[in-house]
């Protein structure tokens, strides 16, 4: 729809609202599917009263990632849509870096740490991944000695890609795991409707990773090292310094963060979708392109970030619908990898499922920039986990963190047979 042409409103559609209701509840922060493909079938693009727009079936949440006629929810965004945020550290901060900005500041931030997540880069680090996943097994092995659960989440899904990102920005070892609850506090960020008590604890959470990282930078300013965080604090020092002090501090915080937080969520949700399916584990032996198409499906089925943040940039169109100029789009993730206009059978966990190309890494610009390490992590811990243990089986009720956005296990207690 080119500029100038009169807008329609679309009709109120009250199955939509109703779907999205109930969606917006603890039933839906449980089980979203069914909710998602109410909504989809109502309208697939959902003006709502919440003030945005959410896009559900494949196509539209595929254009409004991908297409250059959709911009980040940026500093503007807030500004005019939520004033209070610039009260927020949290939000201020991590929406004035990378996931906040389009090009060319955009383009700038990303291309300082693009090279750490090349193939080639990542391709150097699988011996080491696998021998820490070789560690990390044999570690569950002693702790589940005797039919005694062990938790997937504590043993292997956090501790393998925190340390594995923890080792590329230099975070000693010893200091990584005090990022869990930091994190887990702070990922309210991503959520639609955030209760004022939980961003709260959040801007607290980020309070501590801001000092902890002003802490790190400081030391490798006087000691510079072979890792990501002395090569940004060289960027950062130089005569024409390609980035700021305040946006070396928050990209470090979101590329750490987000290097390792929806690995571990993918992780989670893989295994107790194997565990729910058992017969499908046995397809992770069938060799490097069987595992790869195997973390595809499992992100497709129930991808760790369940939804991503756009704004027109223009009058526009999307899936019939007509949106001007500044609306606000929820592209639904989630939803879009359960569209059975393009995936056959999409509530059926298919691990030889070809072509799976869902959206759970985003597209566009914001494509994920950690997918390609993301992959490799949590190929390697399923493959090698099912290697060692055939028979995974649950050991009590997985524990699903709050919220829609961010969808992932704090616990997952499991029984290692084999």
């Amino acid at each position: 729809m080119s500029e100038g042409t009169s807008l329609l409103t679309p009709p109120r559609s009250d199955d939509a609202a109703a779907a999205l209701n109930a969606l917006l509840t603890p039933a839906g922060e449980a089980d979203p599917y069914p909710f998602y493909a109410r909504l989809r079938e109502a309208a697939p693009v959902f003006p709502s009263e919440l003030g945005v727009c959410f896009a559900s079936s494949y196509d539209t949440v595929r254009e409004a990632s991908t297409s250059a006629d959709y911009g980040a929810m940026g500093p503007d965004w807030w500004d005019a849509n939520r004033p209070w945020w610039r009260e927020s550290t949290l939000f201020s901060n991590l929406y004035s870096t990378i996931p906040g900005l389009d090009p060319p500041d955009h383009t700038r931030l990303r291309s300082l740490v693009s090279r750490v997540f090349t193939a080639r880069r990542v391709d150097a680090l699988r011996p080491y991944a696998e021998r820490l996943t070789a560690g990390l097994l044999d570690a569950m092995a002693d702790k589940g000695a005797g039919g005694t659960p062990v938790d997937l989440m504590a043993e292997l899904a956090l501790p393998l890609p925190v340390a594995i990102i923890g080792e590329l920005f230099g975070v000693p070892g010893d200091e990584r795991q005090r990022f869990r609850q930091w994190v887990e506090d702070a990922e309210v960020v991503y959520e639609l409707a955030p209760e004022p008590a939980a961003i709260a604890v959040g801007d607290a959470a980020y309070a501590q990773m801001r000092e902890y990282f002003a802490d790190l930078v400081a030391g490798f300013r006087r000691r510079p090292q072979d890792n990501l965080t002395s090569d940004l604090v060289r960027a950062c020092d130089a005569a024409d310094a390609p980035l700021t002090p305040d946006e070396l501090l928050s990209m470090l915080i979101f590329v750490f963060v987000a290097g390792f937080e929806t690995t571990t969520g993918l992780i989670g949700n893989g295994v107790v979708a194997l565990a729910q399916d058992p017969g499908q584990a046995r397809l992770l032996s069938g060799g490097p392109g069987a595992v790869d198409r195997a973390v595809e499906e499992l992100a497709r089925y129930d991808p760790p970030v369940q939804m991503t943040r756009r704004v027109t940039r223009r009058d526009l169109t999307l899936g019939g619908v007509a949106l001007p100029a500044g609306t606000s789009v929820i592209p639904l993730l989630g939803a879009a990898n359960r569209d059975p206009a393009h995936f056959p059978d999409p509530d059926r966990l298919d691990l030889a499922r070809d072509d799976a190309r869902p959206m759970s890494f985003g597209g566009g610009v914001h494509f994920c920039l950690g997918a390609v390490l993301g992959r490799m992590e949590v190929g390697a811990a399923l493959r090698m986990l099912y290697q060692r243990f055939p028979e995974v089986e649950l050991g009590g009720a997985p524990v699903r963190a709050p919220g829609l956005a961010a969808r992932r296990h704090t616990s997952v207690p499991l029984l290692l047979n084999g």
